[in-house]
């Protein structure tokens, strides 16, 4: 049996104790996860910056710190277009969305009354009430989320200087991650510190392959949808494509939720446009879940479909849409440490320790 150290059970038990209290204290919690997830998607970027340099312009002296400064530049860039041209655009659309939502569930109503009376279709007063009520709560629901959503901007923004700390977490994280991970994987002797060294590794290339490829994904679907509202003149064309962008990352569920607004939005105007709506959103949600996921994220989420079905609707009832946009990418990650854990005796006997 091996002799654990006195250092070595002190060094566990600090390591133990400071996961646990960035978990305890909140309002480091959320900073440091906006931290990471800049860090993995930004440190190709930097990487490559650096490497360039260094290799090919022959700067061997180029500090890591000055790589860390053009992507965070471009982070910076990024930001105001999307404010500017995005958000700022899309709040005033929302805005007229919520004011005219009350006129627009009427007019469904009126619509749906309609084609009962042109297609002569008789349904029973308790299908017809269901449906009617159905709307109503619809649009009911839809003025809650907004408001929640408001409320949530407002919480946002008093969290502030919160928020502030994550471009200095993400500049040392990107600086000196490789270092503090060393560090933290030094505590174990071998052959444990290589294992764990390597599910590191293997964690942090799949969330960032999973979170650069759901960005890739999500401003794709974003600029699609943007183009299909403008060419079948639908209202609210920024509402539409921000809410197609954000359901890209909800994966299975996520494209019909952002289909159904359009087409009801088509379907006040005619039923052809809204066959129409509907047929458009079927071949690019086909085209982007049988070809471009595939390409994108195939190297990286390696689950099956049952199981990708299984964890969004255990996430979803048990935390909401959160848990459907994180569920498969936790999964993932899961499946990596599971799969250390169940072989490794394999591991153990490959580097002769047993």
């Amino acid at each position: 049996m091996v002799q654990r150290s006195t250092q070595y059970w002190l060094r566990l038990l600090l390591l133990v104790a400071g996961v646990a209290l960035l978990i305890w204290v909140t309002p480091v919690t959320l900073p440091l996860l906006l931290a990471l997830v800049l860090t993995v998607i930004l440190l190709p970027v930097v990487n490559g910056i650096q490497d360039y340099t260094r290799k090919r312009v022959g700067l061997k002296w180029f500090p890591r710190s000055l790589a860390i400064l053009p992507a965070f530049l471009l982070v910076a860039l990024a930001t105001v277009v999307i404010i500017q041209y995005i958000i700022v655009p899309f709040l005033v659309e929302f805005t007229k969305l919520l004011n005219n939502l009350p006129i627009l569930i009427n007019q469904l109503l009126h619509v749906w009354k309609e084609t009962q009376a042109q297609y002569a279709l008789v349904l029973p007063p308790e299908i017809n009430g269901l449906i009617g009520s159905t709307l109503n709560k619809i649009g009911n629901y839809s003025v809650d989320l907004a408001q929640r959503g408001i409320f949530a901007i407002v919480s946002l923004a008093t969290t502030l200087l919160q928020l502030l700390l994550v471009p200095i977490m993400t500049f040392y994280l990107l600086k000196d991650g490789r270092i503090l991970k060393q560090r933290m994987v030094s505590i174990f002797s071998e052959p444990i510190a290589s294992h764990l060294d390597e599910i590191v590794n293997q964690v942090h290339h799949t969330m960032g392959g999973y979170l650069r490829g759901q960005l890739v994904l999500a401003t794709n679907m974003f600029c699609i949808i943007s183009v299909v509202a403008y060419i079948f003149d639908l209202p609210y064309p920024l509402v539409l494509a921000l809410l197609a962008g954000i359901a890209e990352w909800i994966p299975i569920i996520g494209p019909i939720a952002a289909a159904l607004p359009a087409i009801i939005l088509a379907a006040l105007s005619s039923g052809t446009l809204a066959l129409q709506v509907m047929i458009t959103y079927m071949v690019i949600q086909l085209i982007d879940g049988q070809i471009i996921m595939p390409k994108i994220m195939g190297r990286v989420i390696k689950l099956h479909p049952l199981v990708i079905i299984t964890v969004i609707f255990i996430g979803g009832y048990l935390y909401g849409i959160i848990g459907m946009m994180t569920a498969v990418p936790i999964t993932a990650i899961l499946q990596i440490v599971i799969n250390k854990l169940w072989y490794f005796n394999q591991y153990y006997k490959k580097d002769g320790a047993l």
